[in-house]
């Protein structure tokens, strides 16, 4: 990179709004419409939910023409119950794609070695009928 590339990148990022505008371009990424998908995992993370702060798991699935899709699997509720649901989902999620284990950490650590793996989308938006929120289920299956 030389200094016409640096000056004009400044620029970019200076009309962007700089350091305090930099989240709204971060996460800028279209949803997939409704269908069926083959990709790429990317890579598999885990971390804390942004919203929620509880932990959590991303699969990062390359699809077609840059575009990637996030199944995002939840590691904990807001109670037992729930808590117990959430790894119970994400496990089954995970031994679908061929991950194996007897323990959780056994699972999100084979996890990590999916990338490179193809994979089959299901994408599907539905309304609750109690609240009339959206939501997307993406399931995820070997290709």
């Amino acid at each position: 990179m030389d200094q016409d590339d640096l000056k004009e990148l400044n620029a970019i990022f200076k009309d962007m709004g700089g350091v305090d505008k930099v989240e709204d371009y971060a996460n800028q990424y279209d949803n997939l419409p409704d269908g069926e998908y083959i990709g790429e995992i990317e890579k598999f993370e885990t971390k804390n939910s942004k919203t929620s702060g509880k932990p959590m798991a991303v699969i990062t699935i390359a699809v077609e023409d840059g575009k990637k899709e996030f199944k995002y699997l939840m590691l904990a509720g807001n109670d037992l119950k729930s808590t117990q649901t959430a790894v119970a989902r994400a496990v089954t999620q995970l031994k679908k794609l061929g991950v194996e284990g007897v323990e959780l950490e056994d699972f999100l650590t084979g996890a990590e070695k999916l990338a490179g793996t193809r994979v089959r989308l299901s994408i599907k938006t539905t309304v609750s009928k109690a609240s009339g929120k959206e939501f997307r289920n993406v399931d995820v299956e070997l290709a």
